[in-house]
């Protein structure tokens, strides 16, 4: 039921970060979207591009969007070049004390390291979120600029008889904040899933976020 109270921006914003996606329209009556209109290059199925849509809803907003009001509209778009930038994972480690645990996080870009550290209870929700934050906190000494990093949420979702990861963070720039969203596939380690969803949102904006 699509019974939630939906803003159409901070729709558009999360329907943007979605790999081919390069613009979205929602359209909302009634607190209800009617439509969603998508502009997407052809570099991805666009049955893929409207189930990454379904999930997020979903993951997001609790909405279970009808895929018969996604309209989803490809265009031929020359790719930019990949980036040489791109941030990966190197490292992780957690230590557990009572009911703390500690993470540490390296990441590595051209070949620079990159540490941080945080801390935080030992629940369950609790460590998904301070692994997050942690990867943040690496990516603040990467990225330039007077940009503030929040982990919003962290779920894990499953998704044709997969178990996935989805993170959602806010970027606050000035008086501009924009969500983005990363997910990545749970393939043993949850630890690894959660840096690699984080590294998912922000990898999406980096030609934005690098200076």
């Amino acid at each position: 039921m699509e019974n939630n109270k939906v803003l159409p921006n901070e729709i558009e914003n999360i329907l943007n970060s979605i790999p081919g996606v390069l613009s979205s329209k929602v359209v909302v009556q009634d607190d209800n979207i009617e439509e969603m209109h998508v502009m997407a290059t052809t570099e991805r199925n666009p049955k893929q591009i409207s189930r990454d849509i379904q999930s997020i809803m979903f993951a997001n907003f609790n909405i279970d969007l009808d895929h018969k009001k996604i309209s989803i509209a490809q265009i031929h778009h020359a790719p930019t070049k990949k980036s040489e930038r791109r941030i990966e994972v190197e490292e992780i480690n957690i230590n557990v004390n009572g009911s703390h645990l500690k993470v540490g996080v390296k990441l590595q870009q051209d070949g620079i390291t990159y540490t941080a550290e945080d801390m935080g209870l030992n629940t369950t929700t609790n460590s998904y979120r301070v692994i997050s934050n942690t990867t943040l906190k690496a990516l603040q000494q990467i990225i330039k600029g007077n940009y503030v990093f929040a982990t919003e949420d962290v779920e894990k979702i499953s998704i044709g008889k997969k178990e996935v990861m989805v993170v959602a963070i806010s970027v606050v720039n000035y008086h501009h904040e924009e969500m983005l969203v990363g997910t990545a596939v749970v393939k043993g380690d949850f630890k690894e899933t959660i840096v690699r969803a984080t590294l998912d949102a922000i990898n999406r904006r980096l030609t934005k976020l690098l200076i």
